[in-house]
């Protein structure tokens, strides 16, 4: 079901056939665009090819639109600010329910307790994970609001919630994600996302004014990519053939600093109390990385 959403080609290709009904349209990527305009009217454009496809299939044929607020293996794609209010007013318009996938946005990450509360977003459904332990411990969380709770709480046989899982409110995983909540509310670590992310951001578009292979920064919150390029003037990446990018990472991790590398990404997700201390310590190594590995 999940991988069957999913419009990337590495997590699909191996694993076809998949469920059917699942479609996909283009995403505004500021960075690589799929139409040379600027951020709004890509922003207004993505929207009209999501409202189109909608109007093709039929909108009642349609049960739902499923969708990262920041894209996060797909590379750190920050959205335009219109764009997830665009996509509210969509859904309402044809009575299809809008799910945020917020497994890596959700609780903290992206700077605001939710992904979609950078924009003002109400999503129907949110699906949480990851952040909600910490990691100390597998848990998931679908949360809904009253309208789709309302199809539970009609009467008769059908109204019943029939799935479940073996450990299915598992009270350990529990017991972890009530603490890694109450800290992360407690401690405001969303706000210090925000701060530390903003100064993050900062810090590494010097980088890249010094480092010509640094093609793009961006990254919301603590939610940071640094795109690796051949040729910043027309975006070349280096690709799964090219070492650099792991020789780069391996230079990190030698001075103390691990990076995920995804080709030619690095995402950088660190822990919510992170401090700009820490960041100074993260840039400087990467800098040092950068002027020392050989092309």
């Amino acid at each position: 079901g999940g991988m069957s959403a999913c419009g990337g080609d590495a997590w699909r290709r191996n694993y076809e056939p998949l469920m059917p009904g699942f479609l996909n349209v283009e995403s505004p990527n500021l960075y690589r665009p799929p139409f040379d305009v600027d951020a709004e009217t890509l922003s207004q454009m993505c929207a009209t090819l999501m409202e189109r496809e909608i109007l093709f299939q039929g909108p009642d044929t349609i049960a739902a639109l499923i969708a990262e607020p920041i894209q996060g293996a797909g590379g750190v794609n920050v959205p335009p600010a219109s764009y997830w209010p665009k996509l509210r007013e969509i859904c309402d318009r044809y009575g299809i329910l809008l799910i945020a996938d917020e497994v890596i946005t959700g609780l903290g990450r992206s700077g605001a307790l939710f992904g979609v509360r950078n924009w003002g977003v109400k999503p129907d459904i949110m699906c949480l994970a990851k952040g909600i332990t910490s990691g100390y411990i597998p848990l998931g969380a679908t949360l809904i609001n009253e309208r789709v709770a309302s199809a539970w709480e009609a009467q008769g046989p059908r109204a019943v919630v029939m799935h479940g899982y073996t450990y299915s409110g598992h009270p350990v995983a529990c017991a972890a994600g009530l603490a890694a909540i109450d800290l992360t509310l407690n401690e405001n670590l969303a706000e210090n996302a925000r701060v530390v992310g903003d100064y993050f951001l900062q810090k590494l578009q010097g980088l890249k004014d010094r480092h010509e292979v640094i093609g793009d920064v961006r990254g919301k919150g603590l939610m940071i990519a640094v795109e690796l390029v051949k040729d910043r003037a027309t975006k070349e990446p280096f690709t799964p053939l090219d070492s650099y990018p792991g020789r780069v990472s391996d230079a990190c991790l030698d001075r103390g600093v691990m990076l995920r590398t995804i080709v030619n990404k690095f995402i950088i997700s660190p822990p919510l109390i992170f401090t700009k201390a820490h960041v100074d310590e993260v840039v400087s190594a990467l800098d040092d990385a950068l002027s020392k590995t050989p092309r």
